[in-house]
């Protein structure tokens, strides 16, 4: 059942003054924060936000959490151990914390005090998705501090998402089985991007290529891979690119032209081809939406092209660690 968060940020509100909304996570639960916390940060001069993974968020906690604050944390299972210490540690604090999980009668839901189970199918509308409910929390937040001059352009760009995704992920597959036939054999790929794109160039690097396919990955932020990284470029080294619809496109763009006068070997996933731009100018906060939707069907070509499945780990869920 989808979740109301109009509703639920509306709440929050009657009862208390909200000065920060912060979002805490891991792994692919913490790069679908970023584009909530890269819309606060772009837009809000009065609501400050922090964006940190869960075991430094209970180990160094930022000074400001108390009753001022939201803490958004998110555990697909509902049963990061470090992600549901991170939720006790803001409460202990007089935080309002708000818990994203798949699963129902988890952990984490016994110590939030709202939860919002999303639907993590592949073919789930997007609104029911991990990321959305999160934007919509960083939305709505803004909206009900009075600070938003977006809010009916993100409004409108959420409800347009779904018909955009649905049809990119039939569009791309010839791009995708490019990728899963021209990077099988690849021991490094580097991942590149910018803005809420970004986010999924890190997740990219951590969840798939590191965790789910034992590749050895690196992410390099366009902006700084003409301060040290493109060093490592030649004809044959392997980058993804997750290009930028927003502000930061430049930047994306830079580097595409070096890697198309000195390598051979990069690929590069683009809202723009795909009908990101129907979203006009807040498009590039849905970037990490899109980016995450889509590199999703790459990422199952490529396994099995590697004959390697996505599932199979070598640790995790395996030892104590």
């Amino acid at each position: 059942m989808m979740v109301n968060i109009h509703e639920v940020i509306g709440n929050i509100y009657k009862d208390r003054r909200i000065k920060t909304v912060n979002f805490v996570g891991c792994g692919g639960s913490l790069a679908c924060f970023y584009a909530p916390y890269y819309y606060i940060k772009r837009e809000s001069d009065t609501i400050s936000t922090s964006y940190t993974t869960s075991n430094e968020f209970v180990h160094d906690t930022p000074k400001f959490i108390n009753e001022h604050s939201i803490v958004v944390v998110a555990s697909r299972g509902g049963n990061t151990p470090e992600t549901i210490e991170a939720a006790m540690t803001a409460r202990e604090l007089g935080a309002l914390v708000i818990g994203l999980t798949y699963k129902e009668n988890t952990e984490l839901e016994r110590n939030v005090d709202y939860i919002v189970q999303f639907n993590g199918d592949d073919d789930a509308i997007i609104e029911e998705n991990k990321d959305v409910y999160a934007l919509k929390i960083a939305y709505e937040a803004l909206h009900f501090a009075g600070n938003n001059d977006t809010y009916d352009q993100m409004c409108e760009a959420t409800n347009k998402l779904n018909d955009i995704i649905v049809k990119a992920k039939k569009e791309i597959i010839p791009e995708a089985v490019k990728f899963s036939i021209d990077f099988n054999d690849d021991n490094i790929v580097y991942t590149i991007g910018s803005g809420t794109a970004w986010a999924i160039a890190y997740q990219e690097t951590v969840c798939t290529f590191l965790e789910s396919q034992w590749i050895n990955s690196g992410t390099i932020h366009s902006g700084e891979f003409f301060h040290g990284p493109f060093e490592i470029t030649d004809p044959d080294t392997a980058f993804f690119m997750m290009m930028s619809t927003g502000a930061t496109r430049e930047l994306d763009e830079r580097a595409i032209r070096f890697l198309k006068k000195y390598n051979k070997h990069f690929a590069v996933i683009d809202g723009k081809q795909y009908g990101m731009d129907d979203l006009g100018k807040v498009s590039g906060y849905y970037d990490a939406l899109f980016c995450s939707s889509v590199v999703g069907v790459y990422n199952k070509l490529l396994a099995d092209m590697r004959n390697h499945p996505l599932n199979k780990r070598k640790y995790m869920w395996k030892f104590d660690y």
